[in-house]
């Protein structure tokens, strides 16, 4: 299976490109310790999602401290990648800045991920090795469903909220069978004396249960999803109130499928201490979680002073 890391984000709250800040104690950053998590759970290789302008950075910084047998390959979000002829012109003349999300991203990842199921991550998250491998354990086992079944990780919101600072999280309906019936984002999540509290666009305020299951952006899919996501993507497109700054994003795409019965959707409860970057002040808990990681063995330092065991590469 390959790993695709979702790294083209602007890092607009964080004020710079989360994706490559130094968070390990020599210096690694977080895609370095999800990758040597799916190594050690059998993954085969590597996918990045970036802007065709951090390429340069990239491959100075994360990509040289990669032991060179992890085959890597990157590839790029293009604006203008499934966006029809017809829309392209009308969409230049209002100069959007931002890129359309992280669904547009993952079609810019087709040529790529044509063959196998593949995992999916956010660039600016650590998760942990449970997840990789209880995804790499569902594709393992054969579905044969009527129709496609994928996956997500889902983790309690309690362990997925940084001690300051407001998040954006993405909540999970389950049926019976652990399936996806409905996932919700809420934009704006922060801890409120021992609460937990979401703001509305309209500063109504939701106190949300601790216990409640979130999905932190990391999928199990297969090649069967890309023209789903592109149809949706061209719907998307069709509102052109979305073309100045609304983002098109795979927890939306995902409940739109599982609301039309294409797919169905595994939640697989995994239990890891949470830490990621989405706020300035986010570096310093990122940093002293990944140095007491280091000091209990859990990883080593420097990361990559040896090759992760059952690596597969």
């Amino acid at each position: 299976m390959k790993l695709l890391i979702l790294a083209a984000g602007l890092g607009s709250r964080f004020g710079g490109p989360k994706q490559l800040a130094a968070v390990g104690p020599s210096g690694e950053s977080l895609p370095e310790y999800n990758i040597f998590d799916a190594l050690r759970a059998g993954y085969s290789s590597v996918v990045f999602l970036i802007r065709r302008g951090m390429e340069k950075d990239i491959r100075a910084t994360l990509l040289s401290r990669l032991p060179g047998d992890i085959k890597v390959e990157l590839a790029f979000q293009d604006p203008e990648a499934f966006v029809p002829d017809s829309l392209k012109q009308p969409i230049r003349e209002i100069a959007r800045q931002k890129p359309w999300g992280t669904a547009q991203a993952l079609l810019c990842c087709r040529s790529v991920l044509r063959d196998d199921p593949f995992v999916v991550i956010n660039g600016d998250d650590f998760y942990g090795r449970t997840g990789f491998a209880m995804i790499r354990q569902f594709f393992a086992a054969g579905r044969g469903k009527a129709i496609p079944e994928f996956c997500l990780t889902g983790y309690k919101l309690s362990g997925v909220v940084p001690p300051r600072g407001k998040v954006s999280r993405a909540f999970c309906s389950l049926d019976s069978n652990g399936c996806l019936t409905e996932i919700r984002e809420h934009k704006a999540i922060e801890r409120r004396n021992g609460r937990f509290v979401s703001i509305g666009p309209h500063s109504e305020e939701q106190t949300l249960a601790p216990e409640l299951l979130v999905s932190m952006n990391m999928w199990g899919l297969g090649p069967q999803v890309f023209p789903w996501i592109e149809e949706l993507f061209a719907e998307f497109l069709a509102d052109p109130g979305h073309w100045a700054s609304s983002e098109f994003y795979l927890p939306e795409a995902v409940g739109t499928i599982v609301e039309r019965g294409w797919a169905s959707f595994k939640v697989l409860p995994v239990r890891e201490r949470y830490f990621g970057l989405t706020n300035p002040e986010d570096l310093a808990d990122a940093r002293a979680e990944a140095l007491e990681r280091s000091r209990n063995g859990e990883y080593p330092s420097p990361l990559w002073g040896g090759k992760p065991e059952g690596a597969g590469i």
